[in-house]
């Protein structure tokens, strides 16, 4: 049992490793523009702009217990397949957002350029 919680923990601090190291661009540049702040931001839960292990490893527990959904204190392999599944779904409907969001900005740029020639021709 402990021995899973710790390997479990090991590997949600690899999976988030990448995410703290740095800006990358984008909504996950860390400036806090996602849906819930920066991945930094998360983790720096005091504000010290430092993230302690104590820090990194609540998050990582929190992470544990949203997959334990029987809240047995193992995760089965039943268990991580739901909730993968479950975050599929939900990037899936991000990434849908995200590129309706992309096509009315898109239609604004063209209404603006459009009204823009219009006002040059006369």
């Amino acid at each position: 049992m402990k021995k899973l919680l710790t390997l479990t923990a090991i590997a949600l601090a690899f999976s988030a490793a990448p995410a703290l190291a740095g800006p990358q661009g984008g909504p996950r540049d860390g400036s806090g523009n996602g849906p819930k702040g920066g991945m930094f931001e998360q983790h720096d839960t005091n504000g010290d702009g430092v993230v302690s292990e104590d820090e990194f490893l609540s998050h990582a527990k929190t992470r544990f217990g949203e997959m334990d959904a029987d809240g047995s204190g193992d995760i089965t392999k039943e268990e991580a397949q739901a909730h993968r599944a479950e975050m599929k779904e939900k990037w899936k409907e991000r990434r849908e957002e995200r590129m309706e969001e992309r096509e009315e900005r898109k239609e604004m740029r063209m209404e603006k350029r459009q009204g823009a020639d219009e006002g040059s021709e006369e």
